[in-house]
């Protein structure tokens, strides 16, 4: 499609998927690295890519392999890392807005 076929929000619209697409796994890596997000895992790309096909009535030995297939289906998820809104503060005090509704 020609430039002059889009119109500007279009246009802007699909340079953020672009970008959005470059961008998140090296976001990822970064919120990793800092603790804000978990690690990578190539395998649980393989177990989704499994279950679509099986979702579809395909044999997903015959599009992937019997490798991955195999160590789709022996895949765990990483259970040790806690998403931040789970974790507990610093302080176990409550906002002061909420100590304010607490005390009446």
């Amino acid at each position: 499609m020609c430039a002059n076929c889009i119109s500007n929000a279009e246009a802007a619209v699909a340079w953020v998927g672009v970008a959005g697409y470059i961008v998140k796994p090296r976001l990822h890596r970064a919120l990793a690295a800092a603790g804000l997000a978990p690690e990578p895992d190539p395998v649980a790309h393989d177990v989704r890519t499994v279950a679509f096909l099986r979702a579809l009535d395909l044999d997903p030995v015959e599009a992937l392999g019997a490798d991955v297939v195999a160590q789709a289906e022996s895949w765990v998820p990483d259970t040790s890392w806690v998403p931040l809104r789970e974790r507990r503060s610093l302080s176990e005090r409550p906002i002061g807005s909420h100590s304010l509704i607490a005390a009446r």
